[in-house]
């Protein structure tokens, strides 16, 4: 065990602990001596996730702050003052020379920790509407790092905000489109859209893929060209949409999970997502076209904001949830696969937005706070 400790802190979501995970790997990297501990919640999805990447995980307790005063709040309050407690009493123990947070309320109680004991906290912000831990926690923060340009406006100290990007694995900036095509499609020369809703699926973007048939008909009768589909559903709903889309004919795939992320979206001529951070991210890597329909539950209806900063480039159209049907869908796909020069267009100015270097600018932002 070495005298120099980090602690990473951020869960809830693979969206938190993701970043976190990359933030990990490049400092173990360019440091193998440095000691790195997470610390989440023991029944969080941060706790699988850490351990199978193979990092130290110590739990503490935490809960989500309800928006109005309830007894729940009460509860969770009490939650936090205890999960602060045990962080205090592992951070007097291990004495780590910063904390690192990446958003969840699993957050809070291990930065206001750190902040008591005069720990150097670094934070990362994903989404381009911050999270409401990042939120609160920013004034106890000596750093923060978001990933989107104008996210620093909603920070008490905008002077402390550094524009880093998101941590995105480097498998997406070293694919190639037309390398990728050729090895996954390599005998298909149609136009390939890749549709996706993460790893649960999107039921809004299913039904839509499903009832495109009278327009691929449509097409068919006009001697146009008919493109590819690839449909993740998702694990809730790909038995029913691989059901419903048994008659669809050659144009259409569903499969419940893309494996092979980065070569999959690579080898696409345009995208239909969600717009999770990190997805948008990863679309700018591979500088691909995109059809975005936010999330509308979202916390703070952050993915709005999140595919607002690709439209405002020209790299993606965005639909809200509750317009996006296929019809919508069919008039845009027709302005979209009959010109390729805007596709085209559209994927330099999502290129333009990569931040290839976001992991290593973050951690010389957390060694400006602290020598490693």
């Amino acid at each position: 065990m070495s005298d120099r400790l980090i602690i990473l802190s951020g869960g809830g979501t693979s969206g938190h602990v993701n970043p976190a995970l990359a933030i990990a790997d490049d400092l173990q990297q360019s440091d193998p001596a440095l000691d790195l501990l997470f610390v989440g919640k023991k029944q969080g999805i941060e706790a699988d996730l850490v351990k199978r990447a193979g990092y130290a995980f110590e739990s503490v307790e935490a809960a989500p702050l309800p928006m109005r005063p309830s007894p729940a709040m009460i509860r969770a309050v009490a939650t936090f003052l205890r999960g602060r407690h045990q962080s205090r009493q592992l951070m007097k123990k291990r004495r780590p020379l910063a904390v690192i947070g990446t958003g969840g309320y699993v957050c809070s109680p291990v930065v206001s920790a750190a902040a008591s004991l005069k720990i150097p906290v670094l934070l990362h912000e994903q989404n381009a509407y911050p999270g409401r831990s990042n939120r609160l926690m920013a004034r106890k923060s000596q750093a923060v790092c978001v990933a989107f340009p104008g996210t620093e406006h909603y920070f008490p100290f905008p002077d402390r905000v550094t524009v880093t990007g998101n941590p995105v694995r480097q498998a997406f900036f070293l694919q190639d489109h037309m390398a990728a095509r050729k090895k996954l499609f390599p005998e298909d020369q149609r136009p390939l859209i890749l549709a996706m809703g993460g790893s649960l699926g999107a039921r809004t973007i299913n039904e839509a893929i499903c009832h495109l048939d009278a327009w691929i008909s449509q097409r068919r009768n006009r001697d146009q060209s008919v493109p590819r589909i690839v449909l993740s559903a998702g694990k809730q709903h790909f038995s029913t949409v691989q059901s419903a889309a048994s008659t669809e004919g050659d144009w259409l795939t569903v499969i419940e999970y893309i494996h092979n992320m980065p070569e999959m979206m690579a080898a696409a001529d345009l995208i239909i997502s969600r717009a999770g951070a990190l997805t948008c991210s990863e679309i700018a890597a591979l500088g691909r076209p995109s059809v975005l329909v936010p999330y509308p539950y979202a916390a703070g209806d952050h993915q709005t904001f999140n595919a607002r900063v690709l439209v405002d480039a020209g790299a993606a159209l965005m639909c809200r949830d509750d317009q996006f049907d296929a019809a919508w869908l069919a008039e845009n796909l027709n302005q979209l696969i009959d010109h390729p020069s805007v596709l085209k267009q559209m994927s330099e100015r999502a290129s333009s937005l990569a931040k290839p270097e976001a992991t290593r600018e973050i951690i010389r932002c957390l060694m400006r706070l602290t020598p490693l």
